[in-house]
């Protein structure tokens, strides 16, 4: 099975379900130094190590130093840390990039290296389990608590297949007191070709790639009416099982083409404690922990309300934001607040929010309420009853300033969420097709993007392989004034998705593991 690669995010929740195990995050950590030394053993390796063969040459760009790390804060043997995203350190199994990985191994005693290095080589060349591969290791004592290691895979990962994994693990290797390291602190990395995003003209025939990500982040999506700004997550934990995860979190910026990691989780649709954070990009997160570094962002707006946040999301023109609230424990009926991110006024229409709280019918977990503003109704979908599927509709009208009715083309019992285009003039229903106000237009009912400034809807269907091929996909885009449907990309894989447009309406923005230009 290969590792997922887009994630289509529902409008009524925005959320991330993740394949993952348990972990235990532990602090950021690096250690001083930068002198290359030989590895010269303080005594022989173990009589069962693997002879190890020569050194592969490391890339001439690799020329590692020490990195700070509190020794005394180590409270297992050794400690393997994927160098470009700290966060991420054994024991895991987790998803990296497909170029040469740089690692550090820190370890709580000074080291026999010849037993490391032996120990090491051996654990990489066990490929017994399906995927398994053993990649090229280059070997950087910075001294003998410390220990940089670059692996370099023999092939590239091919997409169509089941992505490669290898083994990093210091079990067996011995202290220069001549303690054995435990067997259970080890590294598994899965091996992925990060998926960029790219610009797609509307006939298909200009392709350009406008990301260079090094590390498997995907995308969630884009956050802000300019296009600009985009929400990209990682894997922290990996495995082919339905746990949920917390992620790894980043923004990337179109503009600038920079990404800025964050340490906490980000969400567009918040839900949690009435102290949190607005930045008006288009993203949520908790009032961080003491201590916690937050990336500097002159977005970034403080919020605090009484009671419990049941959800919370952003006006169209980012000046509100809409709030669902009440006691944690209360499940109906809750109070609309509107909060002004410039002046700090809040508005509150108490029991506006009529109905139950929704739950994941995959899962039982509580969603968000979500409000989905398009400058003139802020529209907000909820449920019933708990034990029913039956929905209550409503908007609150930004002219009246009042919550009213809505009556959707969409059976009361089926989910009323839609995209329309920026003009308000199509809705296109994911569970009733495409309208033009109450008249339908077409039995279109799927998930794709509005060109801004035009009436075409761009979406990715699935074909089937070819022969016992390989399954494909393709770029469509329809005309909704014309009824007529055209096809601009072919033969793409799974991995493609199509996340948005340029605000000029001349590009389409998709993101794609492989190479669109080749």
């Amino acid at each position: 099975m290969r590792l997922l690669r887009f994630i289509p995010w529902g409008w009524l929740f925005l959320a991330v379900v993740l394949s993952a195990a348990a972990c235990s995050p532990g602090p950021v950590s690096t250690g001083p130094g930068g002198i290359e030394s030989p590895s010269v053993p303080h005594e022989p390796p173990p009589a069962n190590a693997v002879p190890p063969p020569s050194q592969p040459a490391a890339p001439a760009e690799w020329l590692p130093e020490e990195i700070d790390f509190n020794y005394d804060e180590l409270k297992e043997d050794v400690r393997i840390q994927l160098d470009e995203e700290p966060q991420l350190h054994s024991p895991i199994r987790t998803v990296v990039g497909n170029t040469p990985q740089s690692y550090s191994f820190f370890f709580r005693e000074p080291m026999d290296r010849a037993s490391v290095e032996a120990a090491v080589r051996q654990h990489a060349k066990d490929t017994s389990q399906i995927h398994y591969v053993e990649p090229s290791l280059a070997f950087h004592w910075v001294h003998d608590r410390q220990l940089r290691l670059l692996v370099t895979l023999d092939r590239q990962p091919d997409l169509n297949q089941a992505s490669p994994e290898y083994w990093l693990n210091a079990a067996g290797a011995k202290t220069q007191k001549g303690r054995v390291v435990a067997g259970n602190l080890d590294f598994r990395a899965v091996a992925v070709v990060p998926s960029q995003i790219w610009q797609v003209s509307l006939d298909g025939e200009q392709l350009k790639k406008v990301s260079g990500f090094p590390a498997p982040y995907m995308v969630s999506t884009i956050l802000d009416n300019e296009r600009r700004y985009v929400l990209m997550y990682r894997y922290k934990q990996y495995c082919e099982c339905d746990a949920h995860h917390i992620p790894l979190y980043a923004i990337y910026d179109l503009d600038k083409k920079s990404l800025t990691r964050y340490p906490f989780e980000l969400t567009v649709n918040y839900r949690g404690e009435g102290t949190f954070v607005a930045d008006r990009r288009g993203f949520f997160f908790a009032q961080p922990q003491k201590g916690v570094s937050v990336p500097e962002s002159e977005w970034a707006v403080p919020i605090k309300v009484n009671g419990f946040v049941h959800g919370a999301s952003f006006s169209h023109n980012r000046q509100y934001v809409l709030l669902a609230t009440g006691p944690a424990q209360q499940k109906q009926d809750l109070d609309l607040v509107l909060v002004n991110l410039e002046t700090g006024a809040q508005t509150r229409l108490p029991g506006a929010v009529k109905g139950t709280i929704p739950t994941s019918e995959a899962d039982g977990m509580t969603l968000p309420v979500t409000f989905m503003d398009d400058g003139r109704y802020a529209t907000f979908i909820i449920r019933k009853s708990a034990d029913s599927l039956r929905e209550i509709r409503q908007r609150y009208d930004w002219k009246t300033e009042k919550v009213i009715p809505w009556n959707p083309p969409v059976a009361e019992d089926s989910w009323a969420g839609y995209d329309q285009s920026d003009d308000g003039k199509y809705q296109m229903y994911f569970n009733g097709g495409l309208y033009q106000g109450k008249e339908k237009v077409g039995e279109l009912d799927r998930s794709g993007v509005w060109v801004p400034g035009t009436h075409l809807l761009a979406y990715v269907n699935w074909q089937e392989g070819k022969a016992g091929g390989p399954a494909t996909q393709s770029l469509h885009i329809f005309d909704a004034d014309l009824r007529q449907e055209r096809v601009i990309l072919e033969g793409l894989s799974i991995g493609f998705g199509v996340i948005g447009a340029s605000q000029d309406g001349k590009w389409l923005l998709v993101h794609s593991e492989r190479d669109l230009a080749n």
